[in-house]
């Protein structure tokens, strides 16, 4: 039976992943076993694996405070606590950026990082891994007021002076708009954590859900790793609207900046609060048709088609599934949102990890199949020349002997081109390595830094900034045309094996630098929408470009780390294939060579020899047919549907 409920798609999503993850480990034992398993072989494997177990789905709920987003999350997610474990009440209560996740690495705890590590140029993305950094809560997982009172303390505020609000960017004293204002004493109210990680053994997260609660505008636009990681990073991004609000000038701003630049796909409106329309007074089609108004309305605002919009009520969704009310959840539509998140969300999220797993691992079952191909091959041929000398004289063995040698020769002469090759490789690849570095990459920062050191005013900010991004897209040149010479380079060379010596080694592994030049433009797009106007800049702003620029650093590094993995791991792969069958191919020539030589001396007889060599041919056919059923095993993981039947709890996918 086809699973329909998000929940219910979600934790079969993680038993898929757990099932992929055990059929991919059960190949790679199988190379082991079967005396395949060269480094690079598992060193792929291992990757596969990683990447499986590493592998999440993430969601990301964006709007300004008051619309009933923290309770929506209550809803869709942790109705199963029985109360709220989000808190939720009138006004703002998300007061910083807030990660639900489970890490079995980690106790239960909410990890919260104090609003004061702001005033320092350290970017999120570094102090997530400084444990002595973040103030931490134990959480009780089965006990619903400890996981309550654990989030209460995201809503903890202090009243700061306004001089010091604005140093860490959360007051703007030019802003007479901004609904944060000094009072009589001159102090502001302002968060008193600046990130939230909550880490809890919840089943839908221990699937491999993440969910991401971000605050309002101003939160968003001074949190550099809002804007650009976590909201552009997520799968899917849920924009909420009140109903009883509409669509306001700040939804607006939220929607234009942060979520419709970087989702056109994944992204769901969703126009909560319906109930506030229920009027025990009017007519259920009036209702209808008022709710009908409305999603007109926000479509028509945000160019959307009306099916991306869902009016829900998600109090009267989580109150009806805490008692256990069927008629008020269906009025409140939260399983129609339910339903669009499970269609659309965790397909897109498993064809995505298909097509990359797909593509991997059958690189590497190509490789392996080529090897067991070729050492059949190779038997066959010897047992065809060995078939050949019955009842031959010693002329013609020796005859044969003398044509072998030469086809070792022949081969060893092309062995040095190989080497020829090999320095080449080498040397590209170091090049490729040095461009994407560490260290030229901390160099370009510096410089970076200088310039924008040098000045106070927008074009002196944006100047470091292209500095920086310039820089980094000459690296990524450099990588880019380094591959595409090292591509024709193993494409000649496959070509020559091919053809001089009978190898069967096809076309070599493709790579592209295309995802990260386009992480880069979204970079640069980020910043011309957010600083792109400024002429003269504040004290404030000034401190948030410098954290946006210290982010923009720190997620470039990251990029760069990906690009080295990505690169280490596609050169590996390339240089696989003729390595893996030169090598084959000499230790088949010295059996060959062998087999001539012991004939000759009278040290076997013939038959004993063929009768030898028949039998490692029937253990290669074994190897091959086990290899392609282990393969085939994966394949039909990665291509099965989500069934409620293939089910696993959680906890055991999280320990496969």
């Amino acid at each position: 039976m086809a699973v329909g409920t998000f929940r219910e798609r979600i934790a079969v999503y993680g038993a898929w992943r757990g099932e992929l993850v055990d059929a991919v480990r059960r190949y790679g034992r199988w190379l082991g076993d079967a005396g395949l398993a060269e480094p690079p072989m598992q060193s792929r494997i291992e990757r596969l694996v990683e990447r499986l177990r590493e592998d999440r789905i993430s969601i990301a709920f964006v709007a300004e405070f008051s619309r009933g987003k923290s309770e929506l999350i209550n809803a869709i997610f942790f109705s199963g606590y029985g109360q709220r474990v989000l808190p939720s009440a009138a006004g703002r209560t998300t007061m910083c950026p807030t990660e639900l996740l489970h890490d079995p690495s980690r106790p239960p705890s909410i990890r919260l990082l104090p609003i004061e590590s702001r005033l320092r140029e350290t970017p999120l993305s570094e102090l997530r891994g400084r444990s002595g950094e973040w103030h931490e809560i134990p959480i009780r997982p089965g006990d619903a007021d400890s996981v309550a009172g654990a989030f209460a303390a995201v809503r903890e505020i202090r009243r700061v002076p306004a001089a010091q609000a604005a140093a860490l960017g959360l007051y703007r004293p030019d802003d007479d708009d901004s609904p944060v204002q000094p009072d009589a004493a001159g102090e502001v109210e302002i968060p008193r954590w600046r990130h939230a990680i909550v880490n809890i053994p919840d089943p839908l997260l221990e699937s491999g859900l993440v969910v991401i609660d971000t605050p309002g505008l101003n939160a968003i636009g001074n949190e550099p790793e809002l804007t650009l990681s976590l909201i552009p990073g997520a799968d899917a991004v849920l924009f909420v609207l009140a109903a009883d609000a509409g669509v306001t000038r700040s939804d607006i701003a939220v929607w234009r900046e942060h979520v419709d630049p970087t989702h056109r796909h994944g992204r769901f409106v969703v126009l909560n609060k319906i109930d506030g329309l229920w009027d025990e007074l009017r007519e259920e089609h009036e209702i209808e048709a008022e709710i009908g108004a409305q999603v007109a309305a926000v479509a028509r605002t945000l160019e959307l088609p009306e099916d991306r919009i869902f009016p829900v009520s998600a109090q009267k969704g989580l109150v009806a599934k805490i008692q256990h009310d069927p008629a008020l959840l269906q009025r409140s539509r939260l399983p129609e949102l339910e339903r669009a998140l499970s269609h659309e969300l965790v397909p897109q999220r498993q064809a995505l990890v298909r097509e990359r797993v797909g593509r991997d691992f059958d690189e590497l079952s190509s490789v392996v199949g080529s090897v067991l191909a070729a050492r059949r091959r190779s038997f066959v041929e010897q047992l065809f020349e060995l078939n050949g000398l019955r009842g031959k004289n010693l002329g013609v063995i020796e005859h044969m002997a003398a044509r072998i040698q030469g086809e070792r020769a022949d081969f060893e002469k092309s062995l040095r081109h190989l080497q020829a090759l090999r320095t080449v490789f080498a040397r590209h690849s170091r090049s490729i390595y040095d461009s994407i570095a560490v260290e030229a990459l901390r160099r370009h920062v510096r410089g970076a830094r200088e310039l924008m050191r040098a000045s106070n005013f927008s074009v002196g900010l944006r100047e470091g900034m292209t500095s920086l991004t310039s820089a980094v897209r000459g690296d990524f040149d450099a990588v880019s045309a380094l591959v595409d010479e090292i591509t024709t380079l193993m494409h000649a060379m496959y070509r020559t094996f091919n053809a001089e010596h009978g190898l069967n080694l096809g076309s070599p592994m493709m790579f592209s630098m295309r995802r990260y030049f386009e992480e880069l433009d979204r970079i640069e797009a980020l910043h011309r929408r957010q600083f792109g106007a400024l002429t003269l800049v504040t004290t404030e702003k000034w401190a948030l470009m410098r954290r946006f620029f210290e982010s923009v650093a720190a997620r470039i590094k990251e990029v760069y780390d990906v690009a080295n993995r990505e690169i280490e791991a596609w050169l590996r792969a390339v240089i696989a294939p003729i390595e893996g069958q030169v090598r084959e191919h000499q230790i088949q020539l010295r059996r060959r060579i062998d087999s001539v030589n012991r004939v000759r001396d009278a040290s076997d007889s013939l038959d004993e020899r063929i009768a030898e060599l028949d039998f490692e041919r029937s253990r290669v056919e074994e190897q091959l047919a086990l290899a392609a059923a282990y393969a085939d095993r994966v394949r039909a993981v990665l291509e099965a549907p989500l069934q409620a039947g293939t089910e696993r709890s959680p906890r055991h996918v999280v320990a496969a």
